[in-house]
């Protein structure tokens, strides 16, 4: 009985045996496994310490530095060549440094633009600052003239030289060798008309207008004028000539000569050929009538270009456009400079039949002007701005070209 008793003891004593050597294998096994797991991640650590003291890594990095600094150094020296570029930079004629002449408001084909944008500078291939006129050499001399108007838009006819001032590169000239009102000098008129497909629907009544202007202001042997026509290439259809007759059949010609619109080249060809510098001791009055929206699509030369072109052969540049006077426009603006830095004035026509209007406003203009001429306040060659006052108890506008270039004495 006793054996039969001990055999379940025994055999309880041997399961819960069992049991805790199970608990015990398995708790060993637990510890086995966190041990191998703890020196995987050791082992992953350590190939991703590896990995970021890897020579690849290292060369990466080092490529990556070299490239910012690279493309840093890059940009300084753009910013540089900028600065030294602007600050050896002749004084361009229609940057807005020189600008005094205000423009007119009241007249209903007359338009004053808003704020100047950016516009395009001197060619860096073909730059104004070569000086093609210069004041005579044994007697250094000045010529100036200019137009003076009164709030309305009245052209003022009375004045006399102790109502004037001139300043000459900031200084004032303090004699003038001639004071006279300019309403006798022999005319030099160059008639410059866009026939680009952007003005065509305009140009038959723009051919008119301008027949009937050449036939009231040129006076016989006294004055004489030429016709240019442009597009995509630049024409001369009359060479400078007194015949009105020669000039009308010149005009009644004009027709597209290739696409494009080149402005500026046709302004510079003109300003250095027909209306070149004078000769000497030869007195003349110089202007071009311009009549153009003011885009420029195709011209080798730029704004600066023509601007200088210009004042170093002293034309005064009278731009006419037509559109809406309420509008304005890049080509406006390109115009209003044209005029302000040569002592003109923009026309804003508000359609084809206000034209003749404009003509005549034009033809006011080129003989109710003041003439000045002195010697020059400074000796420097190149480019020298110029700026004119008038003593006035009114408000009193004056429109002159802004300067002048010098050559080496």
């Amino acid at each position: 009985m006793w054996a039969q008793l001990h055999a379940p003891v025994h055999f309880a004593r041997h399961a819960v045996g069992f049991l805790f050597a199970n608990e015990n294998l398995c708790i060993e096994k637990s510890l086995a496994a966190s041990v191998v797991a703890s020196r995987q991640l050791l082992v992953g650590l350590k190939l991703l310490w590896w990995a970021a003291d890897s020579f690849f890594v290292r060369r990466s990095a080092l490529i990556t530095g070299l490239s910012l600094a690279m493309a840093g150094s890059t940009l300084a020296g753009l910013g540089e060549w900028a600065a030294n570029r602007i600050a050896t930079t002749p004084p361009d004629s229609g940057s807005s440094a020189v600008l005094t002449a205000s423009s007119y408001t009241r007249d209903r084909i007359m338009l004053a633009p808003g704020p100047m944008p950016e516009l395009p500078e001197t060619s860096d291939h073909l730059p104004a600052n070569s000086p093609g006129y210069s004041f005579r050499h044994d007697v250094p001399e000045v010529r100036l003239q200019f137009t003076v108007a009164d709030a309305r838009g009245r052209l003022v006819n009375n004045l006399s030289s102790d109502d004037v001032l001139v300043y000459d590169n900031q200084s004032k000239v303090g004699h003038f060798n001639e004071f006279e009102r300019d309403d006798d000098l022999p005319l030099r008129l160059g008639l410059i008309l866009d026939t680009s497909d952007s003005v065509k629907r305009v140009l038959p009544q723009e051919k008119a207008a301008a027949i009937d202007f050449l036939n009231r202001v040129m006076r016989p042997k006294a004055d004489s004028a030429f016709v240019v026509g442009f597009g995509g290439e630049i024409k001369t259809w009359q060479t400078p000539t007194a015949d009105p007759q020669q000039l009308t059949l010149a005009i009644n010609r004009l027709e597209e000569p290739g696409w494009g619109t080149r402005v500026f080249d046709a302004l510079y060809s003109a300003c250095s050929g027909s209306l070149a510098a004078p000769s000497e001791g030869e007195s003349l009055h110089r202007a071009i009538i311009l009549l153009t929206d003011g885009d420029d699509t195709d011209s080798l030369h730029s704004l600066g270009d023509a601007i200088a072109a210009a004042q170093r052969s002293e034309i005064q540049i009278y731009p006419l456009t037509i559109h809406s006077p309420r509008t304005a426009d890049r080509g406006d603006r390109v115009l209003q400079r044209l005029a302000d830095s040569t002592g003109g004035r923009l026309y804003v026509a508000a359609t084809a039949k206000d034209l003749g209007n404009a003509f005549a406003q034009i033809e006011q203009d080129l003989r109710t002007q003041y003439y000045v001429s002195f010697p020059p306040q400074q000796p420097t060659p190149g480019f020298h701005s110029l700026r004119v006052e008038v003593r006035s108890a009114g408000k009193l506008e004056v429109r002159a070209r802004q300067g002048y270039y010098a050559l080496q004495p």
